[in-house]
């Protein structure tokens, strides 16, 4: 269904005003993806390397960049015309978080899952009815699927959400699975068998999907531990590479992200 509609699914014109926001909101999510481009790759860049890596036209992306400049939050460097965050934005979220995310635990646990695996490592968190890729260390190994910080799964058929709604009650789950079904038009999940698969992810202790999202790709997911965030909520990690490389090392990469997930808070020794 269209953005702008009469409420019987016909799109009908934006007025102005919705217009105008729309613009602001889509100006507002490219920032954001400014600074998680800048996190991705850990270093200064160009705009037209901006502009590139996150698919927007270098005009825009220039005229962005320049703002974000004027107002403090990336240096630029007249000498090789690149841009790089200003210590304005390591401050932004300083003071949200006193546990492993804030002092490096969880950091430094993807980094040792990386290199033992060299696969894709992805750290997401659910938003209504998605899964929210809001972490990745892009895989290291010759066959890479390239997957962008802040990409999403339906959380009721990924890895990562069946995970992520573990936590929940079953009635939860059916509702989430329910409203999926009423969103998404090209899905028609059945609750009883959604739940059925999330109590064996209970039971397991991790999730397995096989090219769900992208055929001959896969990814098995494990919950990280409530004390990762102060806030409690319900955090997951996940390796996700060539489907039959997975399915392999299914056992080992459980194990693998098992151990991740408590080095994150300090049960296993570095």
């Amino acid at each position: 269904m269209s953005l702008f509609s009469d409420g019987k699914g016909l799109p009908t014109a934006p007025s102005a005003r919705s217009s105008d926001t729309q613009t602001s909101v889509k100006s507002a999510l490219r920032a954001v993806q400014v600074f998680e481009f800048f996190l991705e790759i850990r270093r200064s860049a160009t705009a037209k390397e901006v502009s590139v890596g996150l698919d927007i036209p270098q005009s825009s992306t220039s005229m962005l960049l320049r703002s974000l400049r004027d107002h403090g939050y990336l240096d630029y460097d007249s000498k090789d015309r690149t841009y790089l965050p200003t210590p304005r934005v390591t401050l932004l979220g300083a003071w949200l978080d006193r546990g492993p995310i804030r002092d490096g635990r969880l950091i430094d646990a993807l980094k040792w899952l990386s290199d033992q695996t060299l696969e894709a490592i992805i750290v997401a968190a659910r938003v209504g009815i998605f899964s929210h890729y809001i972490y990745v260390m892009q895989a290291k190994g010759n066959l890479r699927y390239h997957i962008p910080m802040g990409s999403r799964r339906l959380a009721v058929h990924s890895a990562t959400g069946h995970v992520l709604l573990s936590r929940l009650e079953d009635s939860e789950i059916a509702s989430i699975v329910r409203r999926t079904n009423s969103e998404i038009d090209d899905v028609q999940l059945d609750p009883r068998e959604t739940i059925g698969s999330i109590r064996q992810t209970r039971t397991d202790g991790y999730a397995f999907s096989r090219g769900l999202v992208t055929a001959g790709a896969g990814a098995i997911a494990v919950p990280l531990p409530e004390a990762i965030d102060t806030t409690g909520r319900a955090l997951a990690i996940c390796i996700a590479g060539a489907l039959p490389d997975l399915i392999e090392r299914e056992d080992d990469l459980v194990e693998k992200l098992k151990s991740a997930a408590k080095r994150a808070v300090g049960e296993v020794a570095a």
